[in-house]
Formats: structure tokens, sequence, C-alpha cells
């Protein structure tokens, strides 16, 4: 699901910003902005929703215990 949402959200955001210079040119600089902070806001869900899906993937699938033959398997908080 933070996969779609994440691909929708770049692609708003990379369509607003190829928009951006045509909107300063025809519609003055107001919305020019108004198109580059909604490009901005797009760009962050884009960032969130990808450190959602990095997070429920590791909650699936864990990266497996690290160690050697003699140790044994350490997870990384083991000091």
């Amino acid at each position: 699901m933070y996969r779609i949402l994440r691909i929708v959200c770049s692609v708003i955001s990379a369509a607003a910003v190829a928009a951006c210079i045509f909107i300063f040119v025809y519609l003055g600089a107001m919305w020019g902005v108004i198109t580059l902070v909604g490009a901005a806001a797009f760009f962050g869900l884009t960032l969130l929703f990808r450190s959602l899906q990095i997070k429920e993937e590791m909650k699936d699938n864990p990266p497996p215990a690290k160690g050697d033959f003699i140790t044994g398997k350490r997870n990384d908080d083991c000091e």
C-alpha cells in the first residue's frame, strides 16, 4: 500500500515541479510559490511513505542476526 502511495506522491511532485515554470510565467508569483509548496509537501509525503514502507518490510521480514561461528548469532544491540 505504501509503495503505491509513494509512487503517486512522487509523480504528483515531479509534475508540479515541471509545471511550476509555466505557472510562474502565466499565473504569477503567488501561484508559482503555492505550486512549489505543494510539490514540497508531496515530496515530504513521498519520504514519509518510504520510511513507513521500510518499517513495515522490516517488521514482516527482519534482517538475519550477525555473528560468526565462534561467538554465535548476535543482535546489533548486544555489546
